[in-house]
């Protein structure tokens, strides 16, 4: 990241990849200018997909989507022709590490959450249900692996679902964090999540269970909150060095 004369512009690097951005035309041409100068590279023009991210842009603001990538796993997976549903887990659902059978083939389990952890970049509607079947990589369990499959329906039925960055939108930054209490059933553990969003989309998404066990359900809360107050205290700071 760097700050010129007319704004700010952003490098991100992937192997022999860069996606230049930021809010000035005349300081994208003259880095790009530079770079071919020092470096063999192709201008492949504005960005359209990288790393299984769409990225359509319109004068209305930018989507992120993953539908492609979500309709390859689904194919990769056997389950292009499943019944899609609207909630990606049951509700109240309970999973343990030591109820019902072992899964045969647990590689294939850990490459499908492999998959869906890699989904969660842009999709926080996500992140809680992959984040419990993401606990039992070790030795995954039917329970478990149909809790996948239900993450894989859902996934169907929101193909189109992504984060949409609004041109025009209010620039603040709202939160919102929540807890439950020893909802982890092996471990009596609790677990606590938050969501940043600035301007009209969501820019910053946590889902964790809490490292100690809470005696009470407040316990649980104010963990959670703490969690939350240390991002948004590091969102403020990032937003003061953007200007």
């Amino acid at each position: 990241m760097k700050k010129t004369d007319h704004g700010i512009v952003v490098i991100v690097i992937y192997v022999d990849d860069l996606i230049i951005t930021g809010d000035s035309d005349a300081d994208i041409f003259d880095l790009k200018k530079l770079l071919k100068q020092k470096f063999e590279m192709k201008d492949l023009g504005e960005l359209h997909y990288f790393l299984g991210i769409e990225v359509v842009q319109s004068p209305k603001g930018i989507w992120l989507l993953q539908r492609q990538y979500a309709l390859n796993k689904l194919s990769k997976y056997g389950m292009m022709g499943c019944k899609p549903i609207s909630i990606p887990l049951e509700q109240n659902v309970k999973l343990s590490a030591n109820e019902g059978d072992l899964v045969e083939d647990t590689t294939m389990y850990r490459h499908i959450v492999g998959s869906l952890i890699y989904m969660t970049i842009i999709r926080p509607d996500l992140n809680y249900a992959v984040g419990v079947v993401s606990q039992f990589m070790q030795t995954p369990r039917k329970p478990h692996l149909d809790a996948v499959r239900r993450i894989l329906r859902y996934i169907k039925h929101t193909l189109q679902c992504g984060i949409f960055y609004e041109a025009k939108s209010q620039l603040q930054v709202h939160g919102y964090t929540n807890a439950d209490w020893a909802g982890n059933v092996s471990e009596r553990k609790s677990t606590s999540g938050f969501m940043f969003s600035f301007g009209s989309g969501v820019v910053s998404w946590n889902n964790k269970k809490q490292p100690i066990v809470a005696l009470s359900s407040m316990e649980a809360e104010y963990r959670g909150a703490t969690i939350t107050t240390c991002e948004v205290i590091w969102l403020q700071k990032l937003l003061l060095d953007l200007g």
